[in-house]
């Protein structure tokens, strides 16, 4: 499937709701695997997954007049897949009961046990910057343009997110 195209996402915004589901469904249909796998691989639960793609398009279904440009809308749906995953996994996990007969659900080899760890090295926008980079492949131009910065901004705080990490691992990670 191609780029979402301006006009699609001016349909969102249209007064004719036939155009409005039209274009959420070119929408959701692009980008529902890619939230999915987002929240998959924070939750490695496909029915938690699934709960968290619907909530992720009804949030960007309620803020739909504000995206104007495809990146915009990408790293809205990313980002809130990510950060409501997060919020699920916290909350199932505080709801474990650790007896003896349960062992966690923690993947160790999994890169979310890896993000946990950046988190603690790294300030809040380079770990930011390094998860969109690195995680959801977004180009530091495109991260530039969602966070009104500099594309020279960007790159500086994610090299240095970089160096930190090296720095912490003794120059391998």
């Amino acid at each position: 499937m191609g780029k979402i195209s301006y006009s699609t996402l001016k349909k969102l915004c249209s007064r004719n709701q036939s155009e409005v589901e039209l274009a959420f469904t070119t929408i959701f249909e692009k980008y529902r695997y890619l939230v999915y796998y987002v929240s998959f691989d924070i939750l490695k639960n496909e029915e938690d997954a699934k709960d968290i793609v619907n909530e992720a398009f009804l949030r960007m279904y309620d803020r739909r007049t504000s995206f104007m440009k495809e990146s915009q809308l990408k790293y809205f749906l990313l980002v809130t897949a990510r950060n409501l995953s997060i919020d699920r996994y916290r909350e199932l996990k505080n709801r474990l009961d650790y007896s003896d007969d349960i062992k966690g659900t923690e993947d160790s080899g999994g890169i979310s046990l890896y993000l946990d760890k950046f988190k603690d090295i790294l300030d809040e926008e380079e770990y930011k910057y390094l998860l969109l980079h690195l995680v959801y492949e977004f180009s530091s131009r495109e991260i530039a343009k969602a966070n009104g910065l500099t594309t020279s901004q960007i790159s500086s705080k994610y090299q240095r997110g970089i160096k930190k990490l090296r720095e912490y691992y003794g120059g391998e990670f």
